[in-house]
Order: C-alpha cells, then structure tokens, then sequence
C-alpha cells in the first residue's frame, strides 16, 4: 500500500547537488567503498534522478547522474557521461512506486552491517534511544540475489506504510549480508537513516564484544561499593 502522490517538484540542478553530496558523505562515513551503493531522488511525478553504475558514489559530476522515466522502461537511461543507471534500479523503482510520498532512496553496503548479518544477529533498533525514535521498526530480509527484481519486491513490501494504520511505516530495512535501504524526503535525510542503522550495528557489535571478552576472562560484576570520598 502506497502513499499520497509525491506532487512537490525538485528544481533538477538542486536534486542532482543533493545526490552529489549525500553521495560524498556516504564515502567520507566510510559506509561505501569502490562502486558501492546507490541514490535516487524523485524529480517529478514522472522522472527520478539516480546514481550511475560503476563509478564511485562520492567522486561523481552533474555529468555521471542518471535521469529515468519509471513509466517507461524502454526509454534509455544514460547520464552525459555515458553511465547507464544503478544495477540496483530494481529496488529503487519498486520503492518509489509503494511509497510515491518519499523523495528519496538510499543503499549502502554498511559494513558493520553486514558482519552482524553474517553471523546471524538482528540488531533490535529498540536497544538505542536514537533508533528508538527515527527507526522504531527496522524489519530485517533475507539475502536475495543482488539486482533482482525479486529483492526489490520484497524491500519494497517491507517499506510499506502498514494498512488500516496498524503503526508507522518502516524507514529502513536491513538486508541479510547486503547493507540496508532507506528511504527520506530527500537524500540527506535518507542518508541520516542509513547511518543511524549503522551506529545501531557498531554498538550491537561492540557490546557482543564486550560481553564475550568479559566471559572470556572471567569478570563477574560486583556490587557497586562507596570510594574513598563517598558514603561519609
């Protein structure tokens, strides 16, 4: 089930600078690496402004950004530099068709992410009062073929706003050994979400951590007892 159609038109030179920077700042978190992730923001009701394949995500140009016509898939889609869409397009056009009232997608192959996925633990976003809040259900999918359509399907399904007003739609999902997905107003905001996912992970991570090392040598806690200037 969908939202209410998105009918705010992006201004194409401020969409394709949003794109830009969001893309930058997904390099400069370390949460990309090579050609890695993927951003779309919608121009219009017709059109999407999409990251290309095979460049790096925080070193592109005006040039590199993809526009696409979800309507008409048999129109090319090529940027001035010659760089067809993301190969993860699938998942993009599947979400921005449930969710019409979003402005943006963001992937990223967040890497502590994808090590708790892959030792399979599922972070709970409650343990966090940040996630808590902006991301109260973060639904987690099993690993699906990367560019499918089949993947895109099921993200798209997870990201939907639930019928009948049974609790907020999901902002995020995670996916199995695949980073996550989420979605904003515009791409900054997307990226806010993908990174809160990731800070989410470190600290689940860390705290397994913590935990094993603590068996490991035996730590038991103690009662908590006054120091020298307490309890006088």
């Amino acid at each position: 089930m969908g939202g209410a159609a998105y009918d705010a038109p992006v201004d194409d030179r401020a969409a394709a600078e949003s794109l830009i920077a969001a893309g930058r700042r997904l390099g400069a978190r370390g949460l990309i690496s090579a050609g890695e992730g993927n951003l779309s923001v919608r121009l219009d009701t017709d059109r999407l402004l999409m990251t290309p394949t095979g460049l790096r995500k925080d070193e592109l140009g005006f040039d590199d950004l993809v526009v696409v016509w979800p309507d008409h898939p048999d129109r090319e889609a090529r940027s001035s530099s010659g760089h067809g869409p993301s190969s993860d397009l699938a998942i993009h056009l599947a979400v921005h068709a449930m969710r019409p009232e979003i402005g943006a997608v963001a992937h990223a192959h967040l890497p502590a992410s994808m090590s708790l996925t892959l030792a399979g633990e599922i972070p709970d976003p409650g343990a966090l009062p940040e996630t808590a809040f902006h991301l109260p259900r973060l639904p987690f999918l099993a690993f699906g073929e990367m560019g499918s359509q089949e993947l895109a399907e099921r993200i798209a399904a997870a990201l939907a706003i639930p019928p009948d007003g049974a609790g907020p739609a999901a902002a995020a999902v995670l996916l199995e050994r695949h980073g996550a997905v989420a979605v904003g107003r515009d791409p900054a905001h997307a990226v806010n979400r993908l990174e809160l996912v990731e800070v989410l992970c470190r600290t689940w991570r860390d705290a397994l951590l913590i935990r094993a090392a603590r068996a490991a040598v035996g730590i038991v806690d103690a009662p908590m007892t006054p120091g020298p200037s307490e309890g006088r």
